[in-house]
């Protein structure tokens, strides 16, 4: 009787990044998500999983606000990890459930556009 070689399966590949404009735009209608804000939102990534040059699903974010004269803006503090006191791991967890709500708040005033499927929980705070 001969062994036969055992031949690996290939690891199932992960589904790429959902890009989509409308989201985008939604995410950016509502307040920023950390002070508060409204008038000055953009869509920003959570930076949990993200490679250099790499945006992750359009679904991981949150409205956080920009730059304008004299005041930083939240988004800026948060993707060079200044938003909260706690290092790494303090911000990661703060991009997760600001991420989690901004999603809920999207499907709670029924903004979520049409066609766009619902971000599979995968992680604690989803």
């Amino acid at each position: 009787m001969t062994a036969r070689p055992l031949v690996a399966a290939p690891a199932p590949k992960d589904p790429a990044p959902l890009r989509n404009e409308k989201y985008r735009r939604a995410v950016a209608s509502l307040p920023c998500a950390h002070c508060g804000i409204a008038g000055y939102s953009q869509h920003a990534h959570e930076n949990d999983g993200k490679a250099k040059g790499q945006k992750l699903d359009d679904r991981r974010a949150m409205p956080l606000c920009s730059v304008r004269p004299g005041i930083e803006g939240c988004h800026v503090a948060f993707d060079q990890y200044r938003l909260v006191p706690g290092g790494r791991a303090a911000h990661i967890e703060l991009g997760r459930a600001m991420a989690a709500q901004t999603r809920q708040l999207l499907n709670t005033m029924g903004l979520w556009p049409a066609r766009i499927p619902q971000l599979p929980p995968t992680r604690p705070h989803d």
